[in-house]
């Protein structure tokens, strides 16, 4: 059987972790299948069309932005041979199953996690939605990174930071309830038992790091959790391991203001931890009570603090376009900015992508975006109750001009775009 992987076009690059998850399970089970993987950041249409035009099964991945790009590339596919089956994953799907069950493309789609789910498929399961069951990390090998040809995007971040880097997974699901995130109220990907978070056995993880930064000659790396440190002990274990193991190798994970205290930032430092993401999104404790994260201006205070401590360097992210906020709570937000010590700054608008509460509170207003021309840095249709998205947009501009000597990667592209 001859299966292809193609992960979704996106304004930019990243490891496709959950095909080679997906690469590594097929191979576990049927190790005759005949695997290839496209990405669109760095294949052509014509490439990956001409390949698929004779596989027996094109799986692709898909985010809401990406989704009208694997549609075209599913119809070019069905056009030369109607009768390769296509399946669809990812974000997006899991979101809005019925509405990516698109005529003359797409023949399946995959809810939730894929692995066990695929494995359903290849034997024969044609139903029309498949809910993928919760996997356990035990159940699971390591990412096939040669099957999604990791060194494509390790390039691409040593082109652009003249660092090697790659990502790993440690948990899969987030606690958290934020009401723009797919990961947090509802949680779309790894649904079920209320969000319950599988953390992986640290263990494993660190030796899988060790075995990547061997293979690829690493000098950094990120972790793709939404939230890393989910549970303080686990947190803690990692570091630990990582110490105790002498892997020196810095990285970097999304931290949530309110699990951390001294004794984790003390280890996060020992364990080679340089810089971390804090999502701060608001100066406005009315705006920070809204959106459903449980963090307050205290805790994200506390946060850098102890981060600075410790020589931790913060990546700060701001969202603007919560649906209460006004004027009022963006100069919060900005003199909130200016107080704290920190070294990056991103701000955004709200996009509340399909799989948020915020989308499926009303999903019929957003029933003619164009999700392709849509990321969280910009978008062109969202206000709030008191904003104008030009406004909204105003407001970023501003922010980002203020803050152009510590702004993000992304940020900067948006001045230079003006210019």
């Amino acid at each position: 059987m001859k299966i292809v992987l193609v992960h979704g076009k996106y304004f930019n690059s990243w490891e496709a972790l959950g095909m080679g998850l997906i690469g590594s399970h097929i191979k576990k089970h049927f190790s005759t299948a005949r695997l290839s993987f496209y990405q669109g950041c760095f294949d052509s249409d014509e490439d990956i069309v001409n390949d698929a035009s004779d596989a027996d099964m094109v799986l692709f991945s898909s985010s809401s932005p990406s989704f009208k790009y694997c549609v075209d590339i599913a119809r070019k596919i069905k056009e030369v041979n109607s009768r390769v089956w296509i399946v669809v994953g990812g974000y997006h799907p899991s979101a809005v199953p019925e509405d990516s069950l698109v005529e003359g493309g797409i023949d399946q789609v995959v809810v939730g996690e894929g692995e066990g789910a695929i494995v359903d498929i290849i034997n024969g399961n044609r139903d029309r939605i498949v809910v993928g069951r919760r996997m356990k990390f035990n159940e699971l090998d390591w990412a096939d990174r040669s099957l999604i040809k990791n060194h494509r995007n390790i390039n691409v971040a040593y082109e652009n930071t003249g660092l090697k880097i790659t990502s790993f997974q440690s948990t899969r699901a987030c606690p958290f309830q934020c009401q723009y995130c797919a990961d947090g109220h509802m949680g779309v990907l790894y649904s079920g038992t209320s969000n319950r978070v599988e953390r992986r056995d640290v263990g494993d993880l660190v030796s899988e790091i060790i075995s990547v930064q061997k293979k690829y000659d690493l000098d950094f790396f990120k972790f793709s959790d939404p939230t890393w440190n989910t549970n303080l002990s686990y947190t803690k274990d990692f570091c630990r391991e990582k110490i105790r193991r002498k892997l020196k190798t810095p990285f970097f994970p999304n931290i949530h203001a309110k699990v951390v205290d001294d004794e984790m930032f003390r280890l996060m430092s020992e364990a080679n931890c340089s810089e971390i993401g804090l999502g701060i999104e608001s100066g406005s404790p009315k705006i920070l009570s809204q959106i459903g994260k449980s963090t307050t201006r205290e805790d994200i205070v506390n946060t850098v603090n102890l981060a600075n401590k410790y020589n931790i360097k913060v990546r700060g992210y701001f969202i603007l376009g919560m649906l209460e906020e006004n004027q009022e709570d963006l100069e919060l937000t900005e003199s909130f900015a200016d107080k704290l010590d920190i070294y990056e700054y991103g701000f955004t608008i709200l996009c509340p992508y399909p799989g948020s509460k915020m989308y499926h509170d009303n999903p019929e207003k957003f029933k003619d975006i164009d999700w392709s021309g849509t990321d969280e840095y910009i978008n062109y249709f969202w206000e709030t109750n008191y904003l104008t998205n030009e406004e909204l947009r105003t407001w970023q501009n501003r922010l980002t001009k203020k803050f152009k000597d510590k702004i993000t990667w992304h940020n900067k592209t948006l001045i230079e775009d003006e210019k």
